[in-house]
């Protein structure tokens, strides 16, 4: 194995630490996958794992020696986080894989080392190795194709899709959120297999398709890719709508809003994959605006406001300024001084409040529907918010109210 010298990451002292520690017991220990890869761009790595030969039921105790707590987080493939005050650093054991069942599950097997370890990995980009002292191990050409922004499976791309088909979804992952290109052989296992999917978990395929979403290249992705998302999504999409998804803000809101703008039946869809509550319900609601040209007027925008709560304003929003500009540059002024100039837009904002109301004589639910006129009338414009013009409405409102209880 060539180690080039020439890389020199600042890895975290935990690691640091853990690597010593193994070392010291005749281990071998390495910096394994997204860690290296992103060091290698210029990013801060969001985790930092390790590969190592030792076993759990080596590394348990050996970490117990050391006063490290350990977390079980996924034995049966070798995997045992240690912990270090809230952070969780992953020691996985290597391993070769072998057997998989249903396109997903593979038979794993301890007896490995670092080279069939990394030859088991997905992409090879994320088939790199580093240590502090020996530096950098490529064997797969990972950091060529790092630096040509290309996205290739490790060994026969077709092989490595009917293995795992959720390699399938981690390539349009990888393309959205690096902007890089699967090179021709690798898109052509994706494309061919996408099917495949059919065995993927609902809530796997969420998670995937949310961080694919979330990628500055998620437009052309899912324009290029399409057929694959629709085998994911078991829907059909429009290529037309969804090549304007980048031009949407990095919300999640919003980029499912532009994924299900194009899409039949969006909240059957939405809803076979699991999501949260919270965000379907805010898809649910705003849908409906995504299929209409919205009035630009404040007072409309306020009236919204009050069914609609600050994100999912945003999150529309979000989408109107890839699908509908025009109106989006009025009613963003418009939210922007209803947020500036404290503009009443729920009750919360009115100069009076329910105890004002029983002043007028009102009780009980008529204080509500009181209250509720009031908004309504300052909201639309028709009235100041300020308490004696508010009184006086609502004396006029509760005369009424009693007058026409008469009748």
């Amino acid at each position: 194995m060539f180690w080039d010298t020439n890389y020199k990451f600042n890895l975290p002292r935990p690691i640091l630490h853990l690597i010593e520690i193994l070392e010291a017991q005749g281990f071998e220990a390495v910096v394994v996958g997204g860690c290296v890869r992103d060091c290698l761009l210029g990013r801060t790595p969001k985790d930092c794992d390790l590969a190592t030969n030792a076993t759990p039921k080596e590394l348990a105790p050996l970490l117990k020696a050391h006063k490290i707590p350990t977390i079980p987080l996924g034995l049966a493939f070798g995997t045992l986080g240690a912990l270090f005050g809230s952070k969780v650093f992953e020691i996985t054991t290597y391993r070769q894989e072998s057997a998989y069942t249903d396109h997903r599950h593979p038979q794993v097997d301890f007896n490995a080392t670092l080279e069939t370890d990394l030859a088991r990995r997905d992409f090879t980009i994320n088939a790199l190795a580093y240590h502090p002292t020996k530096g950098l191990l490529d064997l797969h050409g990972g950091l060529q194709d790092l630096r040509a922004k290309c996205l290739k499976f490790v060994g026969v791309a077709e092989g490595r899709v009917r293995e795992d088909a959720l390699r399938i979804l981690r390539a349009l992952r990888f393309a959205s959120v690096l902007d890089f290109t699967l090179e021709p052989k690798s898109a052509q296992a994706v494309r061919t297999h996408a099917p495949l999917l059919t065995h993927i978990s609902k809530e796997r395929i969420f998670a995937e398709l949310c961080k694919i979403l979330m990628g500055a290249n998620a437009g052309a992705v899912c324009t290029t890719y399409v057929k694959v998302l629709e085998c994911a999504l078991n829907a059909p999409l429009k290529p037309a709508t969804l090549a304007l998804l980048s031009q949407t803000p990095l919300n999640l809101t919003t980029r499912f809003l532009a994924l299900f703008f194009s899409c039949n039946d969006p909240l059957a869809t939405l809803a076979q994959l699991k999501p949260p509550k919270k965000l379907f319900k805010s898809i649910e609601k705003l849908l409906p605006y995504t299929h209409q040209t919205p009035p630009t007027s404040k007072v409309w925008l306020k009236m919204q406001m009050q069914t609609l709560s600050l994100s999912q304003v945003r999150a529309w929003l979000g989408w109107l300024k890839a699908y509908e500009p025009s109106e989006w540059v009025v009613l963003r002024a418009h939210f922007k001084s209803i947020g500036a100039q404290r503009e009443v837009y729920t009750l919360g904002f009115l100069a009076v409040n329910g105890r004002s109301l029983k002043g007028v004589g009102l009780k009980k639910a008529q204080i509500g529907a009181g209250l509720q006129a009031c908004l309504s009338e300052v909201v639309q414009e028709r009235l100041e918010n300020r308490p004696s013009v508010l009184l006086n409405f609502a004396r006029l409102w509760a005369k009424n109210l009693r007058e026409n209880a008469l009748k």
